[in-house]
């Protein structure tokens, strides 16, 4: 068989279990010409079946840029309602017409089945504005959730009032996630209304403020990121520095580096390049990986030991598969996304607010300590050139003051 009836039997093989069909169909493609972005295009363009829509544009979701493709197979997807659902893999690409043509399809009939309420689900998560001028037709409780961010302040108000009569955290979570300087106001209003201090501090970091600086708790602009060819990027994915480096505290097996940024090619100011490290072991030791990047480039470690590898010995490469590299483009929502995050949907950032699965206080410095500025995510899942081998995600925060980097992950 050839690569163009490989993925569509593959897709509608009913013997083949999910991840395997992802797996495969993303083999197939990624070894194509331009990361296989073209073929990917194609596929969409001349399926008739939901299933192939659907893989094929899960792996085009992983490619950086393409946007003309994206838009072509977006505007032929439109078309068919047994498709379209699949478009909402798309829209970080897609231009601001073909945009609301898709909100104003769903605003004939916004019903909670329709087969459009992928598509406008995730515009509102990356352009909540073109949606909600529709809030009060939509009964969908995830869509109406991702249109917290950026919200009016008369809904940061009446959130907050909601909270003070029947005190559920989850209107305290919704007002954060408003993510707006009068949002922010009115978490700070709560803070001795909160027993446990760090309830608050995880709120105020939420709402984009770090709690004892009052500075912003993560680096702008915010940018979505794609693992691609080591030469794709000055951005590196895995491989090791030089010198010694963190282990684990029980096995002593090395940690893998999952990223380091170039910071002259950032499009935010840093006064070095910070790398992130995390085990390749399932020991679970200790909860996160913390470093300083001394000015000779070597590491120190905090709280755990390390050491430099034996050049000799072999270490299998199991968080990244290989040595890659991260490409940015400019997230679409640059106030923050306000739904909680899953992992496994190869959803990567750099920069902004970070998307947690369960909202925590950000960690302090060991040096300074301040708390530190989110930067940099990482998430599990598949890539072009094997899967992720971590679960869950990977949050990265930089102290620039004091070159030291922390790794935490969340399942």
């Amino acid at each position: 068989m050839t690569p163009e009836r490989d993925v569509p039997a593959i897709a509608m093989d009913s013997s083949i279990p999910d991840e395997e069909k992802r797996d495969r169909i993303i083999e197939i493609l990624s070894r194509l010409p331009e990361s296989g972005a073209l073929a990917a295009v194609q596929h969409l363009m001349e399926t008739k079946d939901g299933r192939v829509a659907e893989y094929v544009a899960r792996y085009l979701q992983m490619i950086p840029d393409a946007r003309e493709g994206k838009t072509r197979a977006a505007e032929r997807l439109r078309q068919d309602e047994d498709l379209v659902h699949a478009a909402a893999r798309l829209v970080p690409w897609l231009p601001a017409s073909l945009l609301d043509q898709f909100v104003s399809d769903y605003a004939a009939d916004p019903q909670p089945g329709s087969p459009l309420s992928d598509v406008v689900f995730s515009i509102a998560a990356y352009e909540p504005d073109r949606v909600r001028p529709i809030a009060d037709r939509i009964d969908s409780k995830l869509i109406r959730r991702s249109l917290l961010s950026g919200a009016p302040d008369e809904l940061a108000d009446a959130l907050l009032a909601r909270w003070h009569d029947e005190d559920d955290w989850d209107d305290l979570e919704a007002v954060a996630r408003i993510r707006t300087g009068h949002a922010r106001e009115a978490i700070h209003s709560v803070r001795d209304e909160l027993e446990d201090r760090l309830d608050w501090e995880t709120l105020i970091a939420l709402a984009g403020q770090l709690p004892d600086s009052g500075n912003s708790a993560g680096y702008h602009p915010s940018c979505m990121g794609f693992v691609t060819d080591a030469e794709a990027s000055p951005h590196i994915m895995g491989g090791s520095l030089p010198g010694p480096t963190p282990i684990c505290l029980d096995c002593r097996e090395p940690t893998e580096r999952v990223l380091t940024l170039a910071a002259g090619h950032l499009p935010m100011e840093l006064s070095c390049d910070p790398s992130f490290f995390w085990y390749s072991c399932d020991c679970y030791a200790l909860e996160t990986v913390t470093v300083k990047i001394n000015q000779d480039g070597h590491l120190t470690t905090f709280y755990g030991p390390q050491d430099t590898p034996n050049p000799s010995a072999h270490h299998a490469e199991r968080v990244i598969p290989g040595t890659r590299s991260l490409t940015l483009e400019r997230h679409p929502n640059q106030t923050g996304e306000s739904l909680r995050a899953y992992a496994g949907w190869s959803r990567h950032q750099v920069g902004g607010l970070p998307s947690w699965i369960t909202p925590e206080p950000h960690p302090y410095c060991p040096e300074c300590r301040k708390a530190m500025p989110f930067l940099a995510s990482l998430d599990s899942g598949p890539t072009p050139f094997g899967v992720m081998g971590f679960a869950g995600k990977l949050f990265g925060f930089w102290c620039d003051d004091c070159h030291i980097s922390v790794t935490q992950q969340q399942e």
